[in-house]
């Protein structure tokens, strides 16, 4: 497993987010999803679930299946933010549909750090359905900022979320992309349980510090054999 540098993504002491938060307030993440949905011209509604996507648009990082469940998807209650470059055929395709779904649907077809950090914290669920990822550091920044990863089932998404933190599938095609995102916007619906989940995913630790000892461990497994 990678690791991720918890003084730069922690929600409690991010500099490019409008309310920091932690586990104890969470009420106060809130706030950073009313700016990004301002920032993104998008309708202030807090009961509405937010999607955020990080990422490079190409076929590995699952723009193939999104790409096929995309009218279906902006046509249910939710609003989705996509940030990243990639294949050109993505970008057309992705601004064909912004551009069909304005109002719930924001594009940003560039790198920016910034925005980055505001759609981790400001989103209620973070869209990874990669094909394949080796490990992925985009689920494991999102589970941080209480922001629900919905992942395919593979590689290091399948060893940091299941069920209890997030929305795993494990049927890589639209259909099965459209129905699990209808099961995560049901579930936000029921505060008290999407609660338990977010704050779970919180609780986990995916701190360099962590993975640093288990490289050693295995390095000195690796001598004394």
């Amino acid at each position: 497993m990678n690791g991720l540098d918890y003084s730069i993504w922690n929600p409690s002491t991010d500099k490019f987010i409008v309310s920091r938060y932690d586990i104890e307030n969470l009420k106060d993440k809130y706030k950073n999803k009313q700016e990004l949905q301002k920032l993104c011209g998008l309708k202030a509604k807090e009961e509405v679930p937010l999607l955020g996507m990080v990422s490079r648009l190409a076929e590995q990082k699952g723009l193939d299946i999104l790409a096929d469940a995309l009218d279906e998807v902006c046509k249910l209650n939710l609003q989705l933010v996509i940030l990243g470059t990639g294949d050109d055929k993505y970008h057309a395709l992705l601004m064909q549909k912004s551009k069909k779904f304005p109002k719930v649907f924001s594009l940003h077809l560039k790198f920016d750090n910034t925005l980055a950090h505001k759609i981790y914290a400001g989103s209620d669920i973070f869209l990874m359905p990669s094909k394949y990822e080796p490990c992925g550091l985009g689920q494991m920044i999102s589970l941080r900022y209480a922001t629900a990863p919905l992942v395919y089932k593979t590689g290091g998404l399948a060893d940091t979320i299941d069920k209890t933190n997030g929305f795993i599938f494990d049927n890589y095609s639209s259909s099965t992309l459209v129905a699990i995102v209808k099961e995560a916007i049901s579930l936000f619906k029921d505060k008290k349980r999407w609660q338990k989940k977010i704050k779970n995913g919180m609780m986990f630790n995916f701190s360099w510090q962590e993975s640093a000892k288990k490289y050693i461990d295995l390095y000195k497994r690796i001598i004394n054999k």
